[in-house]
Order: C-alpha cells, then structure tokens, then sequence
C-alpha cells in the first residue's frame, strides 16, 4: 500500500514538472477568434501576448479568407518581424545599461517596468472589393520615449493583388505632384497648430517627407469617400509630435484635379 501511494506522488511531481516546463517554454501565447465582417468577407484576428519581467506584448491582427496567402503573409511577417525586433532590441538596450553601471551598482536581470510592445488594427473599409486598414504600433525599447508606427494595408480582393498609392492615383505623376503640395500644406497647419511656431528645421522637415515619391505616400488607407495619408513619426516632424495624419475627401481632391477609380 505504501508503495503504490509512493509511486502515486512520483507521478504527480513528474507530471507538475513536465506541465510547469512546456508553460515555462511557451512564452508567447497566440490564439485565433474568428469573426465575420459586412459584406461577408471572413477574417480571423491573431492575438499575441507575452506578459512577464522583461517583456509586456499585447498584439492584435487580422488575416483574411479569399485573398491570396501571400497578403496574410505579409501581414503577420511585418508584425511579428517587429516583435523579433522588439525584442533583440529592448535585451540589447538592457545589457548595455547593466555593462555601463557605475562602480558599487549591481546590475539588475529585469527592468523597473517591462518593455511594451503594443499593437492594434483600425479598419478603413472591408469588403468583398477592397480591403483597407492600418496597424498601429507602439513599443518601448528604452531612452527618452517610446516609438509609435503605423503600417497601412490596402489590398483588392478581386483581382488578389496589393493597391500602391501609384495605383490609387492611376500612375498620375501630375496627380502625385498635386497631392504633395495638399498635404505639404495640410501637415504645415498642424504642426503650426501643435508647435505654436515654424522654423527652418520644421519646414526642411516637411519639404523632405512630403515630397512627390511613391515612398512618401506608401502608408494610406482610403474608402468611396476619402483618401487618409499617414506620415511616420520623424518623416515630417521631431519624434515629439508622433506621426502625423491627414484625411482629404472625396470633393477636395476633385477640386484639385485628383482623380481616382478607388473612390467611386
């Protein structure tokens, strides 16, 4: 009797250690929640979560049905491409503080607070034609502040292909160069808003990162109504000011001669 109630207790402790181990190893946690959206296009939304000492990661973001798996790809591989980032990053940062400490301090294993990475999804429109949405991104590595960024996502669902702001704009350099000067002006009143001044660095600043490339303008969104430009923190303006967002509607890029097949 005794030595199956030993035997007994072997097997808990070894099924307590061989539980503990794989939640020890499993650091990172994703989980998939379906969902239905308008128009009946399906989606799923991958949330990934890590929550210790070191690292507070909280990541929602979509993935679709019938669109061509290199587009889902390239969702997840930015995103969790920016989490592996992240993460060397913040370790890097981390050792670097303790190799530098002064004489008599004792480096510490984890930070004061963990390091975030946080990131969101916002859609602009999702349907059976188009797909439109951003993500949004913050984390904190160490320094000063924390980094905000945002990656916009734009794709058609028909022909299964990616929309550039080249294709948005029907390969109109005229239409390119139109919308630089919109949105040169735009960014200026915001920052004149938000700053109370202008000087030669802030409109340096804003004639580099609104210039006519395709670069410049990669990260929109757009619905049958409105074309929402999304500049990076430090493209237009010191990091203080986060990125910048214009929205141009319909009627106003009519009235400059911007014409797109997208807003119909």
């Amino acid at each position: 009797m005794k030595k199956n109630i030993f035997f007994a207790i072997v097997i808990i402790i070894v099924a307590a250690i061989l539980i503990i181990g794989v939640n020890w190893g499993k650091k990172t946690n994703e989980c998939f929640v379906e969902k239905k959206l308008e128009g009946g296009l399906q989606m799923s939304v991958t949330s990934v979560s890590q929550a210790d000492s070191f690292y507070n990661i909280q990541v929602e973001y979509p993935q679709f049905e019938a669109v061509d798996a290199s587009f889902n790809k390239e969702i997840s591989d930015l995103i969790l491409g920016e989490i592996d980032n992240f993460k060397k990053e913040a370790k890097d940062n981390w050792d670097a503080r303790n190799a530098t400490l002064a004489p008599g301090e004792t480096p510490a294993e984890n930070p004061p607070s963990p390091f975030d990475f946080i990131a969101s999804w916002t859609p602009t429109q999702m349907n059976k034609e188009y797909i439109s949405f951003s993500l949004n991104i913050y984390y904190f590595t160490g320094g000063a502040h924390g980094i905000t960024e945002v990656d916009a996502f734009n794709y058609d669902v028909m022909k299964k292909e990616d929309i550039t702001i080249n294709d948005f704009l029907g390969n109109s350099q005229q239409a390119l160069q139109k919308l630089s000067q919109i949105a040169a002006q735009q960014v200026t009143s915001q920052i004149q808003a938000s700053n109370g001044e202008m000087n030669n660095f802030l409109t340096q600043m804003i004639q580099e990162g609104t210039q006519p490339t395709a670069e410049n303008y990669s990260n929109f969104n757009f619905n049958y109504n409105s074309l929402t430009i999304y500049f990076q923190q430090y493209q237009v303006a010191p990091g203080y000011l986060g990125p910048l967002t214009i929205i141009l509607y319909k009627n106003t890029l009519k009235e400059n001669s911007i014409e797109s097949d997208y807003l119909d």
